[in-house]
This record gives C-alpha cells, structure tokens and sequence, in this order.
C-alpha cells in the first residue's frame, strides 16, 4: 500500500530499523517498509509491504512493540504511525475481541 509523505527527508531510516526488526541486522533488503523517490515533487512515497516477497518481509505493524520500530525512528512519526494505523486496519485488519 503506498502513501504519499511530503515531509519526509528520505534518510530511510525506517526502513533500516524494519529490518533489523525482522532479522537483527540493519538492512533494507528485509525491510516490511519502502521509502521511494519522488520526480519532481517534494518529499516521498512510502510503500508498506501486504506481502512477503523475496527477502524483504510483510509489515505486520511491529505488534510485539508499543510502537512499530519505524515509527520509533522516523522525524515524522506522527504521520507514519497514521500510515501504519490505515494499513493495519485497510490491509491487515485486527480481529475483534
């Protein structure tokens, strides 16, 4: 699932402290989560993973964690945790209770 992030400086973090998450080493060929470039426009797109494929994992929003290791890293945290937020409950929806 992409989402559109105007204020995202691109420096990936995220995506290396996913990785780590999924296979304790920082790498972005792990990573549940994809910071991509934009053509001519500020900031980036960020695709979340629905599925594994390849190396890299499906994001499953860190649910061992208060707060997904993205997140926890990213300068805007409050509008990745939207994002993570929307997918989890779009993409993978949490059984009621």
């Amino acid at each position: 699932m992409f989402f559109d992030m105007p204020d995202c400086g691109g420096c990936r973090t995220c995506e290396l402290a996913c990785g780590f998450k999924h296979t304790g080493a920082f790498s972005y060929a792990t990573s549940s989560i994809r910071v991509l470039d934009k053509e001519d426009q500020r900031g980036h797109t960020v695709l979340l993973l629905e599925q594994n494929e390849e190396t890299h994992f499906a994001c499953d929003g860190c649910p061992e964690f208060d707060v997904p290791l993205c997140v926890q890293h990213c300068r805007e945290a409050e509008k990745l945790t939207k994002m993570v937020q929307e997918f989890l409950r779009t993409v993978k929806p949490v059984p009621e209770t």
